[in-house]
């Protein structure tokens, strides 16, 4: 059974990573085109325009991509019914969604851009809808490909619309628009949900549920915004368009960890589901735990080593001083990966509410700290308010989950790779070879102590691939 298990898990985990991080891949080797073609204040107008898409989506569609994927994996659900659920209430959102019009007039800096964010939060909400759709009904090898191609549109036309015809903010929105859209018609074909597209014999029981769910989401996805992105429209508004330019550039190299890690707890999500109510779920769910750990630390410390020489060719200059703000956030997506495994436990009990907690706790905190600090010191008091955040929802939800899995944090994996985590963090500051060095030097202690954690796991990849 142990090996059974530990296989539905590798193999779902690489189709996950074949997916999801080939389209996050590409979106990264993006990033040079983006800092060369757009300038700062353009970049800056456009993480604006994304934070925004980002809000608009789950309050438009009441979050219900969600419930269509996590009720879907429901041993008894009615798939169809599920799909076409989710469908109308995705078409009674692109109707209320008329009203961002007049909401992004309000924004001076994206209000010519109005009829353009309209678009993007239509194509984004009904390519992440579909695609959930894809999830729910186990087909996790088209909704990889439905990410990759996803991404493979958005280059095309960036560099199309960038790069040929030059269109400047312009170009960028039409590239996402069409790529959703076409994304979205992929999935739709894929998943069969041309079938759903009616509003008779509504099953409203299974709607309420879905509603209870989903709705729940929302103000949680809204938290999730304040301690992800609402720094970045504060450092545009207290400090200048051009410095959250550089500081979403900063976002991305951290980022990589959670990116990585979510592939893997996307993977997880189905196994934890499988493994409700048996004999060791709780010992099961902590040896994984573990493992998570040692392999997000290794990462975090990788990240944090070669983020300065790697910035210093991958970015034109004038975006070189992102790289200032990098530890503090690295250490935090350390940790809000370590929370969004244990936020599993929600997902499998269909606890929305223990989201919402955990979301508000971080938010509320963020959002006070952003006000105080970014004044005092600028972009620094940002990155600062994201990292205590994101390790202060850690600690919320490492107790409030213990109803479902009391996680085990006492380990040389956590402790130790906390240690020299915040070491490397520090030696970033060491603006010389030597410090650079220690970095190199703590990342190959990190390697010799964890090697019981990532040895294994590459010997049973490529024995899975080599099966295959």
């Amino acid at each position: 059974m142990a090996n059974n298990r530990n296989r539905y898990l590798m193999k779902n985990t690489i189709i996950f990573t074949l997916g999801n991080f080939g389209s996050k891949l590409i979106s990264f080797f993006l990033i040079p085109l983006y800092t060369n073609v757009l300038t700062t204040t353009e970049y800056g107008v456009v993480d604006f325009v994304v934070t925004v898409v980002t809000v608009a989506v789950p309050v438009l569609t009441l979050n219900i991509s969600e419930s269509v994927m996590r009720f879907a994996l429901d041993k008894d659900a009615d798939k169809q019914k599920i799909t076409q659920i989710g469908t109308e209430v995705l078409l009674i959102g692109m109707l209320v969604g008329l009203l961002v019009f007049p909401i992004c007039r309000s924004f001076d800096k994206i209000s010519q851009y109005s009829l353009y964010v309209y678009l993007y939060v239509i194509a984004s909400a009904a390519s992440q809808m579909y695609l959930c759709d894809l999830r729910g009904k186990e087909l996790l090898v088209y909704y990889s490909i439905g990410n990759v191609l996803n991404t493979l549109f958005i280059a095309c036309f960036n560099i199309l619309f960038l790069l040929v015809f030059k269109e400047g903010i312009r170009g960028y929105l039409k590239a996402y628009i069409i790529a959703n859209t076409l994304t979205a018609i992929y999935a739709i074909i894929i998943g069969k949900g041309y079938k759903s597209l009616h509003f008779s014999h509504i099953d409203k029981g299974l709607l309420t549920r879905m509603a209870k769910y989903s709705v729940v989401l929302i103000p949680n996805s809204f938290m999730w915004w304040i301690m992800n992105s609402s720094d970045r429209i504060m450092v545009s508004s207290m400090v200048s368009v051009a410095a959250n330019g550089i500081y979403a550039v900063s976002y991305k190299l951290p980022t990589l960890v959670s990116t990585l890690t979510s592939i893997f707890n996307q993977a997880w999500s189905y196994s934890a589901i499988r493994e409700e109510g048996t004999v060791d779920e709780s010992e099961y769910n902590n040896r994984i735990f573990r493992a998570l750990t040692g392999i997000v630390m290794l990462i975090g410390i990788g990240i944090l080593t070669i983020s300065k020489p790697f910035l210093s060719i991958y970015v034109s200059k004038e975006y070189y001083a992102a790289w200032k703000y990098m530890p503090f956030l690295t250490v935090g997506c350390v940790y809000l990966t370590l929370a969004s495994f244990m936020a599993t436990s929600y997902t499998v009990h269909k606890d929305s509410f223990g989201y919402l907690f955990s979301g508000m706790f971080g938010a509320l905190f963020n959002i006070v700290m952003n006000f105080m600090l970014i004044p005092l010191i600028g972009v620094y008091g940002a990155a600062i308010a994201t990292c205590i955040s994101y390790i202060l929802v850690f600690i919320f939800r490492l107790f409030h989950t213990r109803k479902y899995i009391k996680y085990n944090v006492r380990n040389k994996e956590f402790w130790v790779g906390s240690i020299i985590l915040l070491l490397s963090a520090a030696l970033m500051f060491v603006d010389s070879w030597i410090g650079f060095c220690l970095q190199c030097f703590l990342l190959i202690v990190v390697l010799c102590l964890f090697s019981d954690i990532w040895l294994p796991i590459v010997r049973k990849i490529f024995k899975l691939k080599g099966r295959q």
